[in-house]
């Protein structure tokens, strides 16, 4: 995958974590609160039955020797004594509220208490919470739930609303309460500690888990984008193989069409010209006609054999046979068959290179790229101009230059020369025709025997192709 796809995997993959960590972070904390919730409920429910089942009674005597007598209670029938003088108090439902939370808060951490903002009996008047939550009942609210932080431990806090029924209204109809007012509640609060505790490994259990999931993913994605990466590659090597088939079977077919068959139909021409004027014993001009005829020949031959090692080295026939041979020898065959066309444009070739330089490759293909280079130089340099061949051992390789005076190559072009799918021939100073296909050739041969071709070049100044080769000394 490209960079830049990765990078959106990523952030795509860390959205999904940080989405899916927040929703099971509220899950549980919701989980939690219902939990709380439903305790909470579950015990005012209780609280609510006791008192009703008192009030359905009237209330219930206990006897004064245990209880006593409850101070805020107005009832002509508060305090009796039996016929065998036993003393009994009337329990109503605030007052055995008040007594069950008594003994409850002495057993259990879960602690309870009768509140309001009109209280008959002071101590139940509502703290802050309890007056925030009973003014949230007059607007409206069922029940309050809140997790109150002190200065060393924390608390859940609960209340729900005291409804008045018209069992109620004998004591607080004094207070002006009606049928159906909140007339209080009932305050119910217990330690936090156990339930938050349970919340927070839940929380850290989460995040070791998305924790090595994220880990896991990103090791994945690395592992996809490495994969796809090397597919990718397969794939664009695969197309560039595609493209340069292409480019070579065009430039097959454009050879054949066009450069190949233009020297051909020069011959043509040009032979039955010069038939024409031998049946007219015409042969003052026999001498250009069968120049041009020899030219084109040339030319047809030169091409036909750099087209034939190229299809060669395109389907993998040719034979790689490298071998110890002497450089300057093979450097002296070539400039002796091209000398002639040098001395048609009056170009001098000059030989630096000495003897005994002895380097290990196949001949056949480094002869073939001296004769493409020296026939470019030759093609491209201006009449009475100069080719220099020179060669340099460097780090176990020899260097070769061919060096011209001509016209020169663009830095645009330069980068072009030895790409099949973008070189373009140009013609010669002299309207030379050529297909490109040379330097092409040029480039397999060298690479194949282990060396690089690059080129130097001004325009107007001159142009220097420069390659290397393996010195004979590397294989012995």
């Amino acid at each position: 995958m490209k960079k830049v796809y990765l990078i959106w995997f990523i952030i795509i993959w860390n959205i999904i974590l940080v989405g899916s960590y927040i929703w099971n972070f509220n899950l549980i904390k919701s989980g939690n609160t219902k939990v709380v919730l439903n305790k909470s409920r579950a015990f005012f429910e209780q609280i609510l039955i006791t008192r009703a089942w008192n009030a359905e009674h009237g209330g219930v005597y206990v006897s004064s020797a245990t209880t006593i007598s409850n101070p805020y209670l107005k009832d002509s029938l508060k305090d009796i004594v039996t016929n065998n003088d036993l003393k009994l108090t009337k329990i109503n439902p605030a007052y055995m509220t008040r007594q069950i939370a008594e003994v409850n808060n002495l057993y259990n951490d879960l602690h309870f208490h009768i509140t309001s903002l009109k209280p008959i009996r002071p101590d139940n008047k509502a703290d802050d919470w309890e007056t925030k939550t009973l003014r949230m009942f007059e607007n409206g609210a069922t029940e309050n739930l809140e997790l109150i932080d002190g200065d060393t431990t924390s608390q859940y806090r609960y209340m729900a609303p005291l409804i008045t029924e018209k069992s109620c209204l004998q004591c607080h109809s004094i207070q002006g309460y009606k049928y159906g007012d909140i007339r209080g509640g009932i305050s119910i609060s217990f330690p936090a500690k156990i339930y938050t505790e349970a919340v927070n490994n839940q929380i850290f259990s989460i995040r070791v888990i998305h924790l090595i999931v994220y880990i896991l993913g990103i090791i994945g994605l690395l592992v996809f984008n490495r994969m796809a990466n090397k597919y990718l590659l397969t794939i664009e090597d695969r197309n560039k193989e595609l493209l340069k088939i292409n480019a070579t079977k065009d430039k097959f077919f454009s050879i054949i069409g066009h450069d190949l068959k233009s020297p051909f139909n020069a011959i043509l021409g040009y032979s039955e010209i010069l038939v024409e004027q031998c049946n007219e014993k015409d042969y003052d001009s026999i001498e250009e006609y069968a120049k041009a005829i020899n030219l084109s020949s040339e030319r047809a031959v030169s091409l036909l054999g750099n087209l034939l090692d190229w299809s060669q080295t395109q389907t993998g026939r040719m034979k790689f046979t490298p071998e110890n041979f002497d450089f300057a020898i093979v450097t002296n065959e070539v400039i002796e068959l091209l000398n002639d066309t040098a001395h048609q444009k009056s170009i001098v070739i000059e030989n630096k290179i000495k003897k005994n330089n002895l380097v290990y490759a196949d001949e056949e293909m480094i002869n073939t790229v001296l004769r493409n280079l020296i026939a470019n130089a030759i093609k491209f340099s201006y009449p009475e101009g100069k080719i220099t061949l020179s060669a340099e051992k460097i780090n176990n390789e020899l260097i070769v230059e061919i060096a011209d005076n001509g016209v020169g190559i663009s830095e645009k072009r330069i980068g072009k020369l030895f790409d099949i799918s973008q070189n373009q021939s140009t013609s010669g100073t002299q309207k030379e025709k050529g297909t490109g296909l040379g330097l092409i050739l040029c480039k397999e041969f060298i690479e194949k025997n282990n060396g690089r071709i690059w080129v130097e070049s001004k325009v107007g100044i001159g142009s220097s192709f420069y390659f290397s080769i393996p010195l004979a000394n590397n294989n012995i």
